[in-house]
């Protein structure tokens, strides 16, 4: 009964109502299409991942988020298959968000960080802690939110990089932006292509059938009208890759995967009321070859039609409240799962309240229906509170969840249609300090999963997911920031630490591939016309085995990178060169699959 009183109101709140209308207000001149990750994450920790970090690690997704954050890649050989561990969470527990819409695998629940260019966004954000009220299915440990902004200002350039590096690695990107006061429009174009067959560190072998390529294009555009904005955000990503073998065994299988991703969203301001409605169209499919030779392969593919509607109304200054109607129909069809579909109905509440200039906090609710699941009624509360000008308190707890895939449903050899969906709770409190050109923060969380869809072997030897495990993470996390400018010279410092404790309950082990140590730092220097940076990587130890008792070794690795920018008056242009795994360390972040040793990369990039 109360997820009818709640599903009722959700309606009602969805419903416009005009009775009290107040002023006209304008619309925003920079538009973000996910607003709700700016409006209701006041006690979440938020990162930013600046321009700069985009670009000088641009080849893949993996390469800027595990250089820049505390999350772990399970990586199998470089540009493989890469997964992320994010608070000790499995690749499925972590949402990857495109301008506000879930795009993780409907096949098995993940995404591949390696298909996904970093070049195609202007803004990528980390949200840490529990999200699924307002996104869904698996943000569980984090999300990670790849936005277009829209930015009705008069613009007009275009950028063209052409890169070379080690093991034959072309690359290249070009980007127009075209604008004004009411239009905007942008496209980019970005490829890479990999020999990718680097030696093997003190081994006499090489990284055999690791050939890579990638084609990607993005296309946003948006009209602003008197009280209204259309937008269109377009996203085409075609990857062809051969699977690196291991030191053990050799490989001769092929991956190609497409994703196509479309939405339109139609903004209106009226008064006090702000309603968008949006249409999204999302199609993913991928074809294996066990044997790149043959022309046999395993395929798998899904379509995702979403239509979804939130309105928003400005009680007054300090309360804002939002309800969020949202429809998917997913079908999948595969070698290995058969053709299925799935419907679901998601009814969403938001409130925003500042009771004075240093404290506010939020509340978010979800229900989902329709899907065939016990689904869970979810929650999240958060706090921030504004101590003084040098010293803010966060604080935010919520109940998250998981949904099975097609995969663990439907899989021909062993799938489960009697599985429920993973429950979770989090907590996290954390502390920001400011100094002037110092600032750090420290945070701390816990996370207690259960349900979880674990494979295991039936007593006639075929693999079957079940819900089975629990887990229990908690940790600490340390950032920090110095800046300085002494005259013309800039310097700029920044380390990320992690410890993280991934409890598997029912062996009592920590978990497979989740490290209890990670740093990350990053030291920036400029002058002038010149730019170095040096940037370093510790990965704690993992283990490889429920047991614990396989292990991968604990490494570090160094970077460097110089740039040099030469002054044009009809455009710039800018020459890098960067040194990767500068120590030439042996590593690995899965089991006798080596990563690469020492190698460089070079870039020209011209403005006009």
């Amino acid at each position: 009964m109360k997820r009818v009183y709640f599903y009722l109101f959700a309606i009602f709140c969805a419903t416009p109502l005009y009775a009290q209308l107040d002023s006209i207000q304008k619309l925003d001149e920079v538009l973000l299409i996910d607003s709700k990750l700016s409006d209701y994450s006041e006690g979440y920790q938020l990162t930013n991942i600046p321009d700069t970090l985009i670009e000088r690690n641009s080849v893949s997704l993996t390469d800027v988020l595990r250089l820049n954050s505390t999350i772990y890649f399970k990586e199998n050989g470089y540009g493989m298959v890469s997964s992320p561990s994010f608070r000790g969470t499995n690749a499925a527990q972590t949402a990857v968000i495109w301008n506000g819409i879930n795009i993780n695998s409907n096949l098995n629940g993940q995404t591949d960080f390696n298909l996904i260019s970093p070049n195609s966004f202007s803004d990528i954000t980390i949200r840490s802690g529990g999200g699924s009220t307002q996104y869904g299915s698996g943000a569980v440990g984090g999300s990670i939110h790849l936005n277009n902004t829209i930015a009705f200002e008069n613009k007009h350039s275009s950028d063209l990089k052409i890169g070379y590096g080690s093991f034959s690695t072309l690359e290249g990107n070009f980007k127009t932006i075209q604008s004004n006061k009411k239009n905007y429009f942008d496209l980019g174009v970005d490829f890479i292509s990999s020999e990718n067959d680097y030696k093997y560190i003190d081994l006499n072998q090489k990284n055999e059938n690791g050939e890579f390529s990638r084609f990607n294009v993005s296309v946003n555009a948006g009209i602003k009208l008197k009280r209204s904005s259309l937008t269109f955000n377009s996203n085409y990503f075609n990857s062809n890759r051969n699977f690196s073998g291991s030191i053990t065994a050799p490989s001769n299988d092929n991956y190609k995967d497409v994703t196509t991703r479309n939405l339109v969203s139609w903004k209106t301001l009226k008064n006090k009321w702000t309603s968008t409605l949006k249409a999204a169209h999302l199609f993913e499919r991928y074809r294996y070859y066990p044997n790149k030779e043959n022309e046999l392969y395993f395929e798998g593919k899904s379509n995702t039609y979403l239509g979804d509607y939130l309105l928003e109304y400005q009680i007054n200054s300090d309360i804002k409240i939002s309800s969020v109607i949202n429809y998917t129909y997913i079908k999948s069809e595969g070698s290995n799962i058969g053709t299925n579909d799935r419907n679901t109905l998601s009814a969403v509440l938001l409130l925003k309240h500042t009771i004075t200039d240093k404290l506010s906090y939020g509340i978010n609710l979800r229900q989902e229906f329709l899907n065939n699941f016990d689904n869970p009624f979810l929650f999240a509360f958060d706090v921030k509170y504004d101590v003084n000008t040098w010293y803010s308190l966060k604080l935010n707890a919520s109940k998250n969840f998981r949904v099975p895939t097609f995969n663990d449903l439907f899989w021909d050899t062993g799938g489960n249609e009697n599985l429920q969906p993973e429950t979770s709770y989090q907590g996290e409190i954390g502390n920001e300090f400011r100094w002037e050109n110092l600032q750090f923060r420290l945070n701390g969380f816990y996370i207690s999963s259960t349900d979880l869809i674990k494979w295991q072997p039936t007593e006639s030897g075929l693999w079957m997911p079940v819900n089975i495990s629990e887990s229990e993470n908690y940790g600490v996390e340390f950032f920090t920031e110095y800046s300085k400018n002494i005259k013309k010279h800039q310097l700029s410092i920044s380390v990320n630490y992690a410890y993280t404790s991934a409890i598997d309950k029912e062996k009592d082990k920590q978990l497979i591939y989740a490290p209890y140590h990670k740093v990350t730092g990053l030291f920036s220097y400029d002058f002038k016309r010149i730019s170095a940076y040096y940037q370093f990587l510790f990965n704690g130890e993992v283990f490889t085995t429920t047991d614990n008792v396989g292990i991968l070794d604990a490494y570090s690795i160094s970077n460097l990178g110089l740039e040099y920018e030469i002054k044009q008056q009809s455009f710039p242009i800018k020459i890098g060169i960067k040194i990767n795994n500068i120590f030439n360390t042996y590593y690995e972040n899965v089991a006798y699959r080596p990563m690469p040793n020492r190698n460089f990369q070079t870039f020209i990039n011209f403005k006009f």
